[in-house]
């Protein structure tokens, strides 16, 4: 068995990137679901999700969206 030590929690949800902006926004009573947006949907049945919001170059400097490319090789996202 290896171990393994944590150094940190944080929060990637559909609210937002980051425990102190989840928090934020749930308590305002926002809610992260919605249509789907980052895939054609015609073939299933749902049409709603919490799809995390993803940072892009426009938004690249808010630091309440996730950045994939800081955490998943570009090769494996989808």
């Amino acid at each position: 068995m290896r171990r393994v030590a944590v150094t940190g929690v944080g929060l990637v949800t559909p609210l937002a990137c980051g425990t102190d902006a989840s928090w934020s926004k749930l308590t305002e009573g926002q809610s992260g679901l919605g249509a789907i947006t980052n895939f054609d949907v015609s073939d299933i049945p749902s049409k709603i999700a919490g799809q995390v919001p993803r940072s892009d170059v426009e938004n690249a400097s808010d630091q309440n969206l996730f950045n994939p490319d800081e955490w998943v090789p570009r090769k494996d996202q989808r």
